[in-house]
């Protein structure tokens, strides 16, 4: 896939409505259920949702831009 090829698809996905929707109940979700957790392990692992969510939120948007994601330094 060129650079342009994937600068289109990613501008068709970011564009879409839907998208923006899914991926933001997703984050809310995974932050309540971090919140609401019972146990360290159970908060950890919705952390860990929150973190993917917004790295591939990120890679879309560095798709857009036709530039590698940035990637943040393992806590």
């Amino acid at each position: 896939m060129t650079p342009r090829e994937r600068k289109a698809l990613a501008e068709q996905i970011t564009a879409n409505p839907l998208f923006t929707a899914i991926l933001g109940d997703m984050e809310t979700n995974a932050i309540e259920a971090m919140i609401h957790a019972k146990d360290d392990e159970t908060r950890f692992r919705a952390s860990l949702r929150v973190r993917e969510i917004r790295s591939f939120r990120q890679d879309c948007e560095a798709a857009l831009r036709n530039t590698p994601p940035k990637k943040g330094a393992v806590a």
